[in-house]
Parts: structure tokens; C-alpha cells; sequence
């Protein structure tokens, strides 16, 4: 019975370990999210997805207008052990076009139960822009 509990544990320990990301690693992770263009002025853009995770759980970690880089993280919660979302906004079409990626992985890859950060930030900011996306 002590070698079953030690077996339980030592698989237990495994997985949550296992597979962990930090925000460091969203960031690296930049090329390979959920993309939007928006036919609206970077400003316009910055201001909106900054209202889109401010009226989320999310935690804002940092925002840099000029690199166009937004770090935030979601809390460990009963269903989740948080997620680590970045996001960049970038001019793409002399003031009239910008880009969005969210990225978000997962606090640890073992977490079926974390939230979706891309396609719910991405379908806030759908709305609050009013705009059809590329």
C-alpha cells in the first residue's frame, strides 16, 4: 500500500511539473498565435485590446505602447493553473492597418481545464472594434 501511494505521488509530482510555461515563454512564442487585422489606427487598437484585458481576469503584467508588447497572466483558480498570454499590436499599414497576436499558453500543459485567452480576447476585441477582421 506504501509503494502504491509513493507510485501516486511520484506521478503526480511528474505531471505538474511537467510541461510548465511562463510568461517569458508566451513572449518567445511570438509568430505562432491567433493573428486579426484591424482597418484602425494602431491608437485606436492599442486602447481597445488594453479595455479587452483590463475587463477580464486577466492580470496585466506590463504594456509597452512603443514595442507594441503586452504581458498578462490569468490566476490559479479550482479549474485552472493560470495561463500566461502575450499580446502584440503593430502598424502594419501606415496608421490605417494593425495587427494583433495573442499568444497563450498554458501555466502548465497538463491543464485541460484553462481558458481559452486567444479566441476570447480575439472575439472581445472583434466586438469592441465593430470591425470584420483579415
Amino acid at each position: 500500500m506504501k509503494r502504491f501511494f509513493l507510485s501516486i505521488c511520484a506521478v503526480a509530482l511528474l505531471a505538474i511539473t511537467t510541461g510548465c510555461s511562463t510568461l517569458a515563454d508566451a513572449k518567445a512564442a511570438k509568430g505562432t498565435g491567433t493573428v486579426r487585422v484591424y482597418d484602425k489606427p494602431y491608437d485606436v487598437v492599442w486602447d481597445t485590446v488594453l479595455a479587452s484585458i483590463k475587463s477580464t481576469s486577466l492580470a496585466l503584467v506590463s504594456d509597452s505602447k512603443s514595442d507594441g508588447a503586452i504581458l498578462a497572466q490569468g490566476a490559479v483558480g479550482a479549474f485552472s493553473w493560470g495561463e500566461n498570454v502575450a499580446i502584440y499590436v503593430e502598424d502594419i499599414g501606415g496608421k490605417v492597418k494593425t495587427r494583433v497576436e495573442i499568444i497563450n499558453k498554458r501555466a502548465l500543459a497538463t491543464n485541460i481545464t484553462a481558458a481559452d485567452w486567444e479566441g476570447r480576447l480575439s472575439s472581445d476585441i472583434d466586438k469592441r472594434l465593430g470591425a470584420q477582421n483579415q
